[in-house]
């Protein structure tokens, strides 16, 4: 019986440590996706930024030429006029 005993004592002992193994790697493999979705976040937003700067940039642009268009149609207009 003393046997017996001490193999469910050990058995609950190797159990007690194989769950505390488990509970280690999940709250670890927890912080490691939480780090990734960290990152992958973090880069989503220096993405979305860099397009906002590039969105920016092509306005500027476009109201660069809209007005440069309509620079030459007025002096396209005076030429035409002499």
């Amino acid at each position: 019986q003393l046997s017996a005993q001490a193999a469910v004592e050990d058995s609950d002992q190797i159990f007690t440590e194989l769950i505390r193994s488990i509970e280690r790697r999940r709250s670890e493999v927890k912080e490691l996706i939480r780090a990734q979705e960290k990152a992958q976040v973090s880069q989503a937003e220096g993405l979305l930024e860099q397009l906002k700067q590039e969105i920016a940039e092509l306005r500027k642009r476009s109201t660069e030429l809209e007005q440069l268009s309509h620079t030459e149609d007025h002096i396209h207009f005076l030429q035409n006029q002499n």
